[in-house]
């Protein structure tokens, strides 16, 4: 089970989420859950996963690629909030 979480303060936002994974009684592992895209003074984008290994690393690594390589629009880019969650779920699919 994956445990995210998020506190908004007076002085800003708070996130947090595990790094437990486990695929069997015996093996448990630490696998990041959270990424970030920051564009200085003006937004941090932050992703929390959960569930597939692998469909995670999909997503974040074509995420990280269309940033690295200015496809537009982006994390970085996207005018507005619907707009990156449009962006995002045209990625996931």
């Amino acid at each position: 089970m994956t445990y995210c979480c998020g506190l908004m303060l007076e002085k800003g936002l708070v996130l947090m989420s595990d790094t437990r994974t486990n695929s069997g009684v015996d093996n448990i592992s630490v696998v990041r859950k959270m990424f970030s895209w920051r564009v200085e003074g003006e937004r941090i984008i932050t992703v929390m996963t959960a569930g597939n290994l692998a469909t995670t690393q999909a997503v974040i690594t074509q995420l990280r690629r269309d940033v690295d390589e200015q496809i537009d629009p982006n994390v970085t880019t996207a005018p507005s909030m619907s707009d990156l969650a449009e962006y995002v779920g045209r990625v996931t699919y």
